[in-house]
């Protein structure tokens, strides 16, 4: 069993690499040109550097094939083509998102809840208390108001004298007597 302090690596997916070159020779291979000519080195330290650039740490299972053919054939020289491929899988660090808390910091979430819930219930009855103090005081007043009147001396209005008819000359010339040809008062 071994202690290591980097984290577990997940495949991130496979890589490939392909690097091709055209060289010269003649019937016993290439020759010419062929320090131009990719190596199965090469192409491993490509795919190596693709995994960086794609955000991998490494690369595992990395493979490789060295392949050349023969394209055309002269009197004197052939073409050759020279194709190396190397492939991998890129692996990358795994992001551990904690998918449950540990149970101490659950317990503490706990706590805090049910302080916060305390807290919430004591404020309300403190509000509670304040609103029924507000209302018994308001009550008060009112008793006091209602007392203070009712102690009060009450000062009725005096009666109004009525006023005396203007004269006398008034109240007969305001007798009605009826036209001789109109029904009598009462059957009005």
């Amino acid at each position: 069993m071994s202690n290591s302090i980097r984290a577990a690596m997940a495949p991130m997916g496979p890589l490939y690499v392909r690097l091709t070159s055209f060289v010269r020779g003649d019937a016993k291979g290439p020759g010419i040109g062929i320090m131009n000519a990719p190596t199965a080195a090469e192409a491993t330290a490509e795919l190596h550097r693709v995994a960086r650039v794609a955000g991998a740490d490494k690369v595992v299972s990395v493979a490789a094939d060295y392949r050349r053919a023969a394209l055309a054939g002269g009197t004197t020289s052939t073409q050759w083509r020279i194709d190396v491929q190397a492939w991998g899988t890129a692996m990358a660090p795994v992001k551990v998102e904690p998918s449950e808390q540990p149970e101490e910091q659950r317990t503490q979430d706990a706590d805090k809840a049910k302080d916060q819930a305390k807290d919430q219930d004591a404020a309300k009855k403190a509000q509670e208390v304040r609103a029924d103090a507000q209302e018994s005081a308001d009550q008060a007043r009112s008793r006091d108001v209602a007392s203070e009147q009712a102690d009060a001396p009450r000062v009725e209005a005096a009666p109004q004298p009525v006023a005396p008819a203007a004269s006398a000359e008034i109240a007969t010339t305001s007798e009605y007597t009826p036209a001789p040809s109109a029904p009598p008062v009462a059957q009005r």
